[in-house]
C-alpha cells in the first residue's frame, strides 16, 4: 500500500508539488510545525538526487568542466547583471525591485538535481551546477548585492559557507553510507519511482513550511502581494527563456535543464541572509518566490518535453 502511494505520488509529482504551496497557505498549524524541519527536508531531497544520479555522468562532466563553468557564469553573473539592468529601466519601488535582482543573484534551489530527475531532464549537469553554487555564492552575493543593490547582508561570507556547506557535505555523506550499504544501481533502479515520490513528499514539506506566516501578511497587504506574486512568476519565466536561448547549440535537453536551474533560484537563501535588516515587503518576495518553483511545472513540464522531443525527432 505505502510503495504503491510513492509510485502513484512520483507519477504525479507536478500536481503534489503544486498542491503544497496551497497546502502551507491553508493548513498554518502545519507550516509552523514543519517550519524548524526546513534544513533536514533539503538534506534529503539532495541525498535522494546524488544516490539517484548515476556516478559516470557525473564524473564525464568533471573531466570537461567547461559547460558547467559556462552555466554557473551565466545563472550567477550574466543572469543578475541582465535583471539589474532592466530594473534600473523600468524603475519599479525599491523592494520590488531588490527582489527581482535578488531572485537572479542567488543559486539554484537545493531540489533543482530532484527536479531534474523527476521531470527527465540532465540530473548530472544539474547537481553539479547546484553545489558549484553554494560552494561560490558566499563570494559572489554579498559583493554583487551590495554593489548593484547596497544592501549589506547580514551574515559574514564565512557564516554563509558554514550555512551552505553543512547542507550540501551531510547530503554527500547520507549518500556515500547509502551506496556503502549495498545500495547499487540496480536496486536504485528497481526502486527509482519510489524515490522519486519521497523526493516529492520532501519538496512539498519545504513549499510547506515556508508558507508560515503569509496568509496573515497577504490579507494585510493584498495589493503588494499579488504584485510581487506576479513578478516573481515573470523574473522566473524570463530567466528561463534566457538560459535556453543562450545554451540551445548545446542541445535541447541540455538547454532546458540550464533554464529550470537559472529560473528556479534558492531565494529563501536571501531571505535568511538578510531578514534581520530588510523590510517585510522585500522578504515577502522571497516566500512568494516558491509560487512559480511549485505551480509552474504544471504547464513547464509538458513543454520541456515537447521541446526535448522535438528536437530528437528532428535528429
Amino acid at each position: 500500500m505505502v510503495l504503491g502511494t510513492l509510485d502513484m505520488i512520483g507519477r504525479r509529482a507536478t500536481w503534489f508539488l503544486a498542491g503544497g504551496v496551497f497546502l502551507g497557505i491553508a493548513w498554518q498549524p502545519l507550516a509552523q510545525a514543519l517550519e524548524p524541519w526546513l534544513e533536514a527536508m533539503i538534506v534529503m531531497n539532495l541525498s535522494l538526487s546524488m544516490m539517484r544520479i548515476e556516478p559516470a555522468r557525473l564524473f564525464a562532466y568533471l573531466r570537461r568542466p567547461w559547460l558547467a563553468v559556462s552555466v554557473f557564469l551565466f545563472s550567477m553573473i550574466v543572469a543578475p547583471l541582465l535583471l539589474w539592468a532592466l530594473v534600473e529601466a523600468a524603475g519599479p519601488s525599491d523592494a520590488l525591485g531588490a527582489g527581482i535582482v535578488f531572485h537572479a543573484l542567488t543559486t539554484p534551489i537545493m531540489s533543482a538535481p530532484a527536479l531534474c530527475i523527476l521531470f527527465g531532464l540532465d540530473a548530472a549537469l544539474a547537481l553539479i551546477v547546484t553545489v558549484a553554487s553554494y560552494a561560490l555564492v558566499p563570494l559572489t552575493l554579498p559583493p554583487l548585492a551590495l554593489w548593484l543593490l547596497g544592501i549589506e547582508l547580514d551574515v559574514t561570507v564565512v557564516e554563509l559557507m558554514w550555512r551552505l556547506g553543512r547542507i550540501v557535505a551531510a547530503s554527500f555523506v547520507i549518500a556515500a553510507i547509502a551506496r556503502s550499504l549495498a545500495v547499487t544501481r540496480r536496486v536504485v533502479e528497481a526502486h527509482s519511482s519510489r524515490i522519486d515520490g519521497i523526493l516529492v513528499i520532501g519538496m512539498v514539506g519545504v513549499a510547506v513550511s515556508l508558507m508560515s506566516g503569509l496568509p496573515g501578511y497577504a490579507a494585510a497587504n493584498p495589493a503588494h502581494t499579488s504584485v510581487t506574486t506576479a513578478a516573481t512568476f515573470l523574473t522566473n519565466i524570463a530567466l528561463q527563456v534566457a538560459a535556453a536561448a543562450a545554451f540551445w547549440r548545446m542541445g535541447r535537453k541540455t538547454a532546458v535543464t540550464v533554464a529550470l536551474v537559472t529560473g528556479n533560484t534558492n531565494v529563501a537563501l536571501v531571505f535568511a541572509a538578510v531578514s534581520e535588516s530588510a523590510s517585510y515587503d522585500l522578504l515577502v518576495y522571497f516566500v512568494v518566490g516558491q509560487f512559480p518553483i511549485y505551480v509552474l511545472p504544471l504547464v513547464a513540464v509538458p513543454l520541456y518535453r515537447r521541446v526535448i522531443a522535438a528536437g530528437t525527432a528532428a535528429s
